[in-house]
């Protein structure tokens, strides 16, 4: 049976000789097969200590054999409630579009009570069901057989052949309308692929009642290049939310990790692109609100020019700029997956971070200026730096990622940000 261990993201787990059932804590064994997956997950996705792994702020799934490492953002106030940090991991995802949304939403899911392995898994089938109700691909396959009566079209070369001392047999090519093709047998690769990673009851159920509908599609070892290589049609191309679902699955599935049948994955997400992406999703409609129009990684300008070569170096793209259609940029954001403290001076906050947003003031001629962090002990309400010799501020505003998306765009307009 897997067990899951959810920790929060910069915990630290630690290694011991014996765990019983339910133990936070790895054993050589676990440690080892981390240290044979380390190469194949993102850098730093965790840092080794003296019998300790820490982790980063990559959260998701890691799963070694007959244990998954369930790794989930740290939310103020709620670190001893998983669910609740499931929850908003997935919300982030979907508001990204990381993950697709489909018509049951994300309450048939179960987020508050499933691991977040499972939820992929049942997003998963969720997505698949919805699509093969309305009809599972079908594709015009060859076929070269010897039959009996003529279909499609004689092969006079194979007739003569095969087929010199058996005239009542006809050597024929032709064209079947089939489910058996490469698109099915994907999907059902990674079904059962899946079937071998849940630990739920209900998700093996649902794996399982999926598959019946690929009885007929033959088994084969599915690699990311040919998924890389699927044509989808204008009748398939519905399914392309699928097929990139099928991508991240194969992509982090790794059979040879462990010893045994286990088949291990990881799905990993950077927090830092994650809620940058987050963050201009919600910005994005507070502009609307107020008829201005924002932008991402962009417009990009060069901080510096070389008059050796004439050549422009340094560019600079800020990761929100706010524009008004009728006098231009007017505003820029910058989104910083961190921890503060405003217990200190200068938070907490990295003079690098402080040096670039400042820079983008100059060379972009703004005032109006913010860093967006995650809602935290020591952030819980915006801050405000005034620069030096400048007419121009820097808003420190927290985005509570565990808020309905509702208040977390009426709390960043009542900043004030000048719109």
């Amino acid at each position: 049976m897997m067990e899951i261990i959810s920790v929060i993201e910069h915990s630290t787990v630690p290694i011991v000789e014996k765990r019983s059932k339910g133990q936070k804590s790895l054993t050589p064994v676990h440690a080892a097969a981390l240290a044979k997956f380390e190469k194949k997950l993102p850098l730093k996705t965790f840092s080794w200590g003296h019998r300790t792994i820490k982790f980063s702020q990559y959260c998701g799934v890691i799963s070694l054999g007959n244990i998954t490492l369930e790794v989930l953002p740290k939310i103020y106030g709620k670190e001893t409630e998983p669910g609740v940090s499931r929850k908003a991991l997935i919300n982030m995802l979907l508001k990204t579009r990381k993950l697709k949304s489909f018509r049951g939403g994300s309450s048939s899911i179960g987020i508050q009570r499933n691991n977040l392995l499972d939820i992929f898994i049942l997003y998963f089938c969720e997505l698949v069901h919805s699509e093969i109700r309305q009809g599972m691909i079908h594709q015009y396959v060859q076929r070269t057989e010897n039959l009996h009566v003529l279909k499609g079209r004689l092969l006079i070369e194979k007739q003569l052949r095969y087929n010199a001392a058996h005239r009542d047999r006809l050597y024929c090519q032709y064209d079947e309308f089939k489910a058996d093709n490469m698109h099915n047998q994907i999907i059902k690769s990674v079904l059962n692929s899946m079937l071998t990673l849940t630990s739920g009851i209900a998700t093996r159920k649902k794996v399982r009642e999926l598959l019946m509908h690929f009885a007929d599609i033959q088994d084969i070892n599915v690699d990311l290049n040919m998924i890389e290589q699927l044509y989808l049609d204008r009748s398939s191309q519905r399914y392309k939310p699928i097929f990139d679902q099928c991508r991240l699955f194969v992509q982090g599935l790794y059979p040879d990790v462990v010893a045994g049948h286990h088949t291990c994955i990881s799905l990993l997400f950077d927090m830092n692109r994650l809620f940058e992406s987050y963050v201009a999703h919600i910005m994005k409609k507070v502009a609307l609100k107020q008829g201005k129009q924002m932008r991402e990684q962009g417009p990009r300008k060069f901080m510096a020019f070389r008059s050796d070569n004439n050549e422009q170096a340094f560019m600079m793209k800020p990761d929100m700029v706010f524009i008004d259609p009728e006098t231009g940029p007017f505003a820029i954001m910058d989104t910083k997956w961190k921890l503060l403290d405003d217990r200190e001076k200068k938070l907490g906050i990295s003079q690098n971070d402080m040096y670039q947003i400042a820079a983008y003031a100059s060379r972009y001629n703004i005032k109006n200026l913010s860093l967006v962090y995650p809602y935290q002990q020591y952030l819980t309400s915006p801050l405000k730096f005034s620069l030096q010799r400048t007419q121009s501020t820097i808003k420190i505003i927290p985005v509570d990622i565990s808020a309905t998306e509702s208040f977390q765009i009426q709390s960043i307009m009542h900043t004030n940000m000048d719109f």
